[in-house]
């Protein structure tokens, strides 16, 4: 197929471009780094003011000290770079990260969420971020 063997070029590109930052997960999703304040709503109510660490189209990483429980569903809140458009992303809590007295690596205490039901446009939003940072990667910035 045409169209498969033009991914299968880019996402071999997108893997020798890469930065040291760039993290690949499972899936083969390229996770980059990304902070920004959001809003975190839980299924079981209220809402947090958090960071978002980094981000791809499988999910992101939230910086908090409070840890929700795994399987949580949540919602998060972020605004766009330059355009401060709003994203709204459904997810599960995936992991947790507790402060711990001796860290094992350079992630602050936080819980990583699976997006659930992206949508199209927010994908394509995602991956424009992902893209973005590639670029300014490979020019050096």
């Amino acid at each position: 197929m045409p169209g498969h063997e033009t991914r299968r070029r880019r996402l071999a590109h997108a893997k020798m471009m890469a930065p040291p930052s760039a993290e690949r997960r499972a899936g083969g999703a390229l996770r980059v780094p990304f902070v920004r304040r959001c809003q975190v709503d839980f299924e079981e109510g209220g809402s947090v003011s958090a960071f978002i660490v980094n981000i791809n189209v499988l999910g992101a990483y939230v910086a908090l000290d409070e840890m929700p429980r795994l399987g949580q569903r949540v919602v998060c809140h972020f605004r766009l770079p330059e355009t401060e458009q709003e994203l709204t992303l459904e997810g599960v809590v995936a992991w947790t990260n507790p402060r711990q007295q001796h860290p094992v690596h350079s992630l602050p205490p936080g819980f990583g969420v699976g997006f659930r039901g992206l949508s199209d446009e927010n994908r394509l939003r995602i991956e424009a971020i992902v893209r973005e940072y590639l670029m300014r990667q490979s020019r050096g910035h």
